[in-house]
C-alpha cells in the first residue's frame, strides 16, 4: 500500500511540474507575441517634443510591446524619455538601453523617466530579456 501511495504522489508531482512548465512557457510566448504584433506601428517613428530645454517623449508598455516602438531624437540635445508599464502580461518589466548604460525597473502604472544625451545613430531599447524591443533613431 505504501508503494502505491508513493507512485500516486510521484505522478501528482510530475503533473504539477508539467502544468507549471506549460504556464511559464505560455508567458514567454505572450512576450514574443507582443513584439511581433506591433509591426505596422514600427513603420512610423514618433518624434520627441522640445520642452524646457530637453527632448521629451513617453513610451507605454502594453500587451503589444513598446508604444511607440520607435522614437526620433536630435543628437546632442538632452533627452527625457518616460516609460509607463500599463500591463502585467509581458516580460517588459524593465527597460534596458545598453549603449547608454540604462537599466531601470518599470513598476506597473508608475512613470519612470530616463535622462541621457543621445549621440547620432540607431540604438535599441528592450525589456530585460531582450525579447521586446524598440528603437531610438538619433539624427
Amino acid at each position: 500500500m505504501t508503494k502505491r501511495k508513493s507512485i500516486i504522489i510521484t505522478v501528482a508531482l510530475l503533473i504539477a511540474a508539467f502544468a507549471l512548465s506549460a504556464v511559464a512557457f505560455g508567458n514567454s510566448l505572450n512576450c514574443c507575441k507582443a513584439q511581433k504584433s506591433s509591426g505596422q506601428e514600427r513603420a512610423q517613428a514618433a518624434r520627441a517634443v522640445e520642452q524646457d530645454g530637453a527632448q521629451t517623449a513617453t513610451v507605454e508598455v502594453t500587451d503589444k510591446g513598446f508604444e511607440p516602438s520607435s522614437l526620433k531624437l536630435k543628437a546632442g540635445a538632452p533627452a527625457k524619455v518616460t516609460f509607463v508599464r500599463k500591463t502585467d502580461e509581458t516580460c517588459a518589466k524593465e527597460v534596458v538601453i545598453k549603449e547608454y548604460n540604462i537599466n531601470r525597473k518599470l513598476p506597473l502604472n508608475e512613470p519612470v523617466t530616463v535622462e541621457f544625451t543621445p549621440r547620432k545613430g540607431e540604438f535599441t531599447f528592450a525589456c530585460g530579456m531582450d525579447m521586446i524591443k524598440g528603437k531610438l533613431i538619433v539624427e
